[in-house]
């Protein structure tokens, strides 16, 4: 699995079933140095050869 932040990879610290919830998958990730800050910052994950649809993070 990987995850990119603004076009940059970033560390996934975890990736699994979160604890209490049924069927709700966790992704733990840090965000990576050079990520241009902004309201709307593309996250995408990508796994299997699939990637997600980009979701927006606001980075200061």
């Amino acid at each position: 699995m990987t995850v990119t932040i603004g076009g940059n990879p970033a560390q996934v610290l975890f990736a699994g079933l979160a604890p209490g919830y049924a069927g709700l998958y966790q992704v733990n990730v840090v965000v990576p140095e050079g990520v241009t800050p902004g309201a709307n910052v593309p996250v995408i994950l990508t796994t299997a050869a699939f990637s997600s649809p980009p979701v927006t993070v606001a980075v200061q």
